[in-house]
């Protein structure tokens, strides 16, 4: 998927994969989605994906109305950091994706 938000391109096969959020809902429920964290050559994180009607991914569609959608976001590193730290990235891919890791 590509996209224009701001004047800069995000692209899904030329940005980094860096990992799936995390969903404790099943497929056909309408919490789940299904949404992946990238990073770009230029340092910028993003996510992108799809989901039904009560996920991130939701749309409205009329009054009080809900559906499913997909799209791409961009994110703050510090969101981006939230989300591989809930996906229980190691500390090498933490480093890898640009995140600092200091012992605590």
């Amino acid at each position: 998927m590509k996209r224009v938000i701001e004047g800069k391109l995000y692209n899904t096969e030329t940005a980094k994969v860096i990992c799936e959020l995390k969903c404790s809902s099943y497929p056909g429920d309408f919490n789940f989605h299904k949404t992946s964290l990238y990073l770009t050559k230029k340092g910028n994180y993003f996510i992108e994906g799809w989901g039904g009607p009560a996920s991130m991914w939701s749309v409205g569609c009329g009054q009080n109305s809900w559906a499913g959608g997909s799209g791409l976001r961009v994110i703050s590193k510090e969101v981006a950091q939230h989300y591989a730290e809930q996906a229980e990235l190691l500390p090498e891919e933490m480093l890898e994706a640009g995140f600092a890791v200091e012992e605590g």
